[in-house]
């Protein structure tokens, strides 16, 4: 073999060892780069957890308001019906004296009239509003969960990406290990050539 074939395998050897080196530090960059944006998307989950467990707080807070507004309104319910029965107990006989009478009459309207009616539907709409705004915190919570998820999705497809990079990473190194050897050997030919 002559002197110039020798250079010409050495020389062509060194490309491929140039290239391959280029081609793992491309590779090690978008490897980087992906485990930038999986740790930025890690943070945005966390975030978005702390969110949720906020939301669930003030659903659990509403509950509890919610359960003491329906105690409430039963309680409310209940003692009118003990003060409405009480009433037509006591006065169950048809009272002869016109004062008498009058003074059933207004007790009747007040413990069924609009007062009642007024503050048991009071009570009736606040119960009804604390439901919706847990309805709304509820969607919003699987607004979050969803954002999470999507998330992790793309975490695990960057995964694999990276997975599939470092899997080329350690064929091209392979590659590039045996084109140094080659190298190596066409340099100790030199010697021998003509």
């Amino acid at each position: 073999m002559t002197k110039q074939q020798v250079r010409n395998n050495i020389r062509y050897n060194e490309n491929l060892v140039a290239s391959y080196t280029n081609t793992i530090s491309s590779l090690n960059r978008k490897v980087n780069s992906l485990n930038n944006e999986i740790n930025q998307l890690n943070s945005q989950i966390s975030q978005l957890r702390t969110k949720v467990r906020n939301r669930e707080s003030q659903i659990r807070e509403l509950n509890q308001l919610k359960n003491k507004y329906q105690r409430l309104l039963n309680d409310f319910a209940k003692r009118q019906l003990q003060r409405k029965n009480k009433l037509s107990q006591n006065f169950s006989q048809k009272p002869n004296v016109k004062f008498m009478a009058s003074y059933i009459k207004g007790m009747g309207a007040l413990l069924s009239g609009n007062e009642y009616r007024n503050a048991y539907n009071g009570l009736n709409a606040a119960i009804i509003k604390i439901s919706n705004t847990i309805k709304s915190i509820q969607r919003e919570i699987d607004g979050l969960n969803r954002d999470i998820r999507l998330k992790e999705n793309n975490i695990s497809s960057k995964r694999r990406y990276i997975n599939s990079y470092q899997e080329k990473i350690r064929r091209t190194d392979a590659d590039l290990s045996y084109r140094r050897q080659r190298i190596r050997y066409w340099k100790n030919q030199m010697r021998y050539a003509v």
